[in-house]
């Protein structure tokens, strides 16, 4: 029946004439760009901004810390005294409970140098999809500063940003599949960016930008 209906479609759409084709394949991208961002896209833009607000307000309790290290470090390098090693004392105590709240919140995230590797696997794994590149970029450290003793403080923290960028080639259905497929898996990462680019139809074009979070500096290359 299912084959019946399609090759009833097709016999109609071979009648129309060029201008009713143009029109008809222009309604079913819009169409597929819709279901698209409802499907995929929103869901993943409200779970990173989340996210974000998440990391935004362990970042603030960070640098607070971090300032106040810094001061009353400047002020025992002058004149210490006991009163002011006792708040230094308390100030990280409290630092190591931040950092405490941070690991867990990272609890779960792929490991920087299995990023790239699981997921061209699971490109692998998803039919007629090919992957054109894999990129790490830079790392980063989670807050960055130009002062020299912030710096020596944001040390103690360690957590730095590893950022990957993938680009694949294929049908709209297998990047649905392969972003079905990912969030299947059973590590987590903060996904930055998501573009997808109808080259010509039905291929496809999409570039993912993602990142994970370490408390290890270096990048493994791709």
């Amino acid at each position: 029946m299912n084959s019946m209906l399609i090759e009833k479609y097709f016999n109609r759409f071979d009648t129309l004439n060029q201008r009713e084709r143009i029109s008809v394949a222009v309604l079913i991208l819009v169409s597929l760009a819709i279901l698209f961002y409802v499907a995929i896209i929103e869901p993943i833009a409200l779970k990173v901004d989340s996210i974000r607000n998440q990391l935004a307000n362990v970042e603030v309790q960070i640098k607070a810390g971090e300032t106040q290290i810094a001061t009353l470090q400047k002020v025992l390098a002058q004149d210490p005294d006991t009163e002011n090693r006792k708040q230094l004392a308390q100030l990280q105590e409290q630092q190591k409970l931040i950092n405490t709240k941070l690991r867990e919140k990272m609890q779960g995230l792929i490991e920087p140098a299995q990023m790239a590797k699981v997921l061209e696997a699971v490109v692998t794994k998803t039919s007629n999809l090919s992957l054109e590149r894999l990129k790490n970029l830079p790392t980063q450290p989670l807050i960055d500063s130009n002062d020299d003793e912030t710096s020596r403080a944001i040390s103690d923290v360690g957590v730095y940003r590893h950022g990957l960028q993938i680009e694949l080639r294929g049908s709209y259905m297998n990047m649905l599949a392969y972003l079905d497929n990912l969030k299947s898996l059973p590590w987590d990462f903060y996904w930055d960016t998501l573009e997808l680019q109808v080259r010509k139809y039905p291929e496809s074009h999409i570039i993912i930008t993602v990142h994970t979070l370490s408390f290890k500096e270096g990048w493994i290359g791709v």
